[in-house]
């Protein structure tokens, strides 16, 4: 297939809407790009093991070594076998898990990105995608051509494996058992990752963002191990901080800034936060440490809403940019430099909208991109469980609702927040606390309507990052439900992004959303083929409310997609939650004239059966069965056709999506209850006049 671009006419309207300073910094960005390609095989030339000394102000390597060792972190190789034994005590079943990780990456066994388990043998491929075989060239790194969109490769991969992730469960593996094999394995990667990445060479050094996350490995993998047998060889010593070192040259003089920034600027910002703070005295960190705290700070107000939702659209996403921001504003405080108030509080909102649509069962919902991205793994818990923020929250804002939405003191906690965490989780008094209630997002854009045990959450926000698309997808209006002890109706996720442009763009498709489709038209309108992370700014949000009633809870809102046709049409739903059994009502009102193509999608959650029973359709899973009762206008018949979710990154599995489909004139009015038992025709008549009058 033939690479296409975007069309010119797109491409002067953004041009055109660009603020003077975005040409500015391009400008700056190209010339500096310029003149550093010349001189960045000097670089590592120029910073010999006495100029890092002298940067440093130390007399030699060891004493070097030692002196970072005592920096501020959050843990301490002094106090190893007393944070070791309590975190024994307090997770006795996660050493297993701790350790049979550690030991798969000693025999090079890694599960990235959908892969499944492969062992990668010796040396590790640092510049290959190993699903497919592609090997990316040791050129100048601004010289690579990554995406390839006519390829089935993937650089996700190689740079996945290079981020060194997998460090802290070396580091914790070493912790619990003292075996020197897990810090041997640590300096074995490193010693062959340097020379087999030369500086600013290779695909590895293609992305600020992943050069940043390295460092915090690499960061965490030195205090946990850094009093390690393995680690005391001077000449390991030395070329390990001088590499750092350099990771903190290249992420400081290629910020990826834009007119709007989106999580990579952010990543940067922490990997030089991390690396500031880890060479405080150099002069040159102390300007990475200064901007990286100015990224940080200043981010978290341009890149999340005033109620705490990221504005890329993507519950994933807003994980990953709420760990960037809660690690580095405890990293600074920790030396000695809080955040400001303003600061905190929002990231108190992003919390707040964690534990808002945290299912019952601890699950995320798929909602926008995912690509499996974090700043660092410290638990074991499932890819799509993001509980464990919520326990650290509790800590940090002294919060008892968020402890009872945790559950528990999650292991990531621990490693973050010292080893006392689990005591104080303990001691947070949840007398009094509120239970869950339905809670809007008016900024953001997400509803979520909520009891002790139903969850339904409505996405009825702008496309995303500013309306260009980013990592939203095409689900204005699209839901997640949870309900009778299981999750019924999911979304999608995202499967991959560059590794097919086709699977990436029938993901964030409205087919693959559970909203209405008209004329088969998307919601938003693709830019092309190949612009995989933008979309037209068609799907516009209208009069979204959230409203409280003493027998059920109500959502109601529209949006302007599909007014743009030859005969336009707009779409309002209203969602309504019994709050005394467990039943939802989802309803349709489709305004509009003459006849179109009307289709009604539900994905079904993967571990969820369907049957049609005449009109209606049972759901099956495990723990019980559901109905799904519609009430619509004549022709449209339910059919069970099939479908993928795409729970993480690279993986798909499939499903069974529930269709309604016919040609119909409108207006139109359609509704779907469900409820754990199938009602008779009064019955479903009386339920859904009660539910609607209680609005």
């Amino acid at each position: 297939m033939k690479r296409t671009h975007d069309p010119l006419a797109v491409r002067i309207r953004r041009a055109l809407n660009r603020p003077p300073e975005y040409f500015l910094h391009r400008a700056i960005d190209a010339a500096g790009r310029r003149i550093r390609r010349p001189w960045s095989h000097m670089v590592p030339r120029l910073l010999t093991e006495r100029a890092l000394l002298s940067a440093l102000g130390a007399r030699d390597v060891d004493g070097l070594w030692a002196d970072l060792t005592r920096q501020p972190f959050f843990v301490d190789a002094a106090t190893r076998k007393a944070t070791a034994e309590r975190f024994t005590a307090s997770y006795p079943d996660a050493r297993h898990d701790i350790l049979r990780a550690a030991d798969a990456v000693v025999r090079h066994e890694f599960d990235l990105l959908g892969s499944g388990p492969r062992t990668l043998g010796t040396p590790l491929p640092w510049h290959d995608d190993f699903k497919t075989g592609r090997r990316w060239p040791m050129s100048y790194s601004t010289d690579i051509e990554y995406l390839e969109l006519e390829r089935s490769s993937d650089v996700k991969v190689p740079w996945e494996l290079s981020r060194c992730q997998h460090f802290t469960r070396l580091g914790q593996a070493y912790w619990l058992t003292g075996d020197d094999r897990y810090a041997q394995e640590f300096v074995a990667e490193v010693s062959d990752w340097i020379p087999a990445n030369p500086y600013v060479r290779g695909v590895n050094w293609a992305c600020a963002m992943d050069v940043g996350l390295r460092a915090v490995s690499w960061i965490w993998g030195f205090h946990y191990m850094s009093d390690a047998p393995a680690c005391r060889d001077a000449s390991f010593r030395s070329t390990f901080l001088r590499t750092l070192f350099l990771h903190g040259e290249f992420v400081a003089t290629h910020l990826e800034r834009g007119d709007v920034n989106g999580n990579h600027y952010l990543c940067d910002g922490v990997g030089l936060v991390f690396l500031g703070c880890f060479f405080k005295r150099a002069r040159r960190a102390g300007r990475w440490l200064a901007t990286g705290r100015a990224i940080v700070e200043q981010e978290i107000f341009s890149q999340t809403t005033a109620d705490g939702v990221d504005f890329e659209q993507s519950t994933a996403y807003h994980r990953l940019v709420l760990e960037a921001f809660l690690t580095a504003y405890e990293l600074l405080r920790r030396h000695g430099e809080e955040a400001p108030p303003e600061c905190r509080t929002r990231l108190e909102r992003m919390c707040e909208f964690v534990q808002a649509y945290t299912k019952p069962d601890g699950r995320a919902p798929l909602i926008g991109d995912a690509d499996d991205g974090r700043i660092q793994i410290l638990g074991v818990q499932p890819i799509n469980d993001h509980r464990y923020l919520l326990s650290s929250a509790a800590l940090l804002f002294e919060r008892a609702d968020f402890k009872m939405a945790a559950g528990r003191c999650w292991e990531e906690t621990f490693w973050l927040l010292g080893s006392d965490a689990p005591r104080r989780f303990d001691d947070l008094d949840t007398a009094g606390a509120p239970a869950p209630r339905s809670v809007a997002f008016p900024n953001g854009g997400v509803y979520v309507l909520r009891t002790t045990d139903a969850h339904l959450i409505v996405d009825c926000a702008e496309v995303g990052m500013n309306g260009r698309g980013g990592h939203g997808h095409n689900d204005i209006l699209s839901f997640e439900l949870f309900l009778g002890g299981r999750n019924l109706i999911s979304d999608c996720g995202a499967f991959v992004y560059t590794a097919s442009r086709e699977w990436r763009n029938t993901f964030r498709s409205t087919a693959f959303h559970n909203t209405v489709q008209i004329d088969d038209e998307e919601l938003n309108r693709f830019v092309g083929p190949d612009a995989l992370w933008q979309l037209h700014y068609d799907a516009r949000p209208i009069d979204a409310a959230l409203r409280s009633g003493l027998r059920a809870d109500a959502f109601r809102g529209g949006h302007r997609g599909y007014e743009r046709l030859p005969s336009p049409v707009s779409h309002t739903r209203e969602c309504f939650l019994d709050k005394t059994q467990a039943r939802v009502l989802v309803r349709d009102r489709l305004d509009g004239s003459g006849e179109h193509r009307v289709i009604w999608r539900f994905h079904l959650d993967p571990a969820i059966g369907a049957c049609i029973d005449g009109a209606d359709v049972r759901l099956s899973g495990d723990s019980g069965t559901s109905w799904l009762l519609p009430s619509l206008p004549t022709g449209f018949q339910p059919s069970l056709e099939p479908g993928w979710v795409s729970p993480s990154y690279g993986v798909k599995v499939p499903t069974t999506v529930l269709v309604w489909r016919a040609s119909a004139r409108l207006p139109i009015v359609g509704s779907y209850l469900f409820a754990e038992s199938r009602l008779a025709p009064d019955e479903r008549t009386s339920v859904v006049e009660v539910l609607s009058a209680s609005e």
